[in-house]
């Protein structure tokens, strides 16, 4: 089997963490097919986010309501739907199956997802919704930003993202090129091709251009301090 994912959720609304996860996912040419519910209607930026997406093929099923995401090696059959209010509110509950481990279970949950694939059409008739944004403020405070250092921990993270980390892949990115890494590693934050440049000096507190977590464009980066602000407080606090 190639390295292919399946995403079945009913409901979407795509986390930022999330759609950095899908981008990770996207670069390494993994082909995505993403099913969804016919009569769901789906934010503008989720649409506008999946149809920019390469390698992802998004489809819509009628009377949809099961969850379930799966790759070539394993599987996670869940009540959570990929929604950021159901991954910040609801109280879900999951399954994690490993090919290696059960592969009758595997099987079947890969019979079942070509099924609804199946009977699922393609996005033509996909539904966006548009998304209120609250007003900008007339008046921005300058208030400075506070820098961090270096966790000496691995991130703290909740059991599902746990498991979307195995499904999906887990998100880390050089921090000196942007581009995605194999795993989150704050001892190891840039790549094999930036790495020995900098080893060259080592100089730790020399300025980098990107977030390790989040791989988003941000300030205060360097070697000593791989993770923004906003990554800190998510993960570490």
């Amino acid at each position: 089997m190639p390295n292919v994912g399946y995403i079945i959720a009913p409901y979407m609304k795509i986390s930022q963490q999330t759609q950095n996860y899908l981008k990770n996912t996207d670069k390494k040419n993994i082909q995505l097919t993403v099913v969804s519910r016919s009569d769901a209607e789906i934010p503008s930026d989720t649409v506008t986010f999946l149809n920019e997406l390469n390698n992802a093929k998004v489809k819509l099923c009628d009377n949809l309501h099961a969850k379930c995401f799966l790759n070539e090696n394993q599987g996670l059959i869940t009540s959570m739907n990929l929604h950021e209010h159901s991954q910040t509110h609801n109280w879900e509950m999951g399954v994690n199956f490993f090919k290696s481990v059960d592969l009758d279970l595997y099987t079947e949950a890969l019979k079942e997802i070509g099924r609804i694939d199946s009977a699922s059409k393609e996005n033509s008739n996909i539904k966006p919704r548009s998304v209120k944004k609250a007003p900008q403020q007339q008046y921005q405070q300058n208030i400075p930003k506070k820098t961090i250092y270096k966790p000496k921990e691995a991130p703290k993270k909740g059991v599902f993202t746990k498991m979307l980390d195995s499904v999906l892949g887990e998100e880390a990115y050089c921090i000196r090129c942007g581009e995605p890494l194999e795993g989150y590693d704050i001892e190891k934050p840039l790549c094999d091709r930036c790495y020995p440049i900098w080893a060259q000096f080592r100089k730790q507190d020399y300025p980098e251009k990107f977030c390790h977590a989040c791989g988003e464009e941000k300030s205060n980066i360097s070697y000593q301090k791989p993770v923004c602000y906003d990554c800190y407080k998510k993960s570490y606090k």
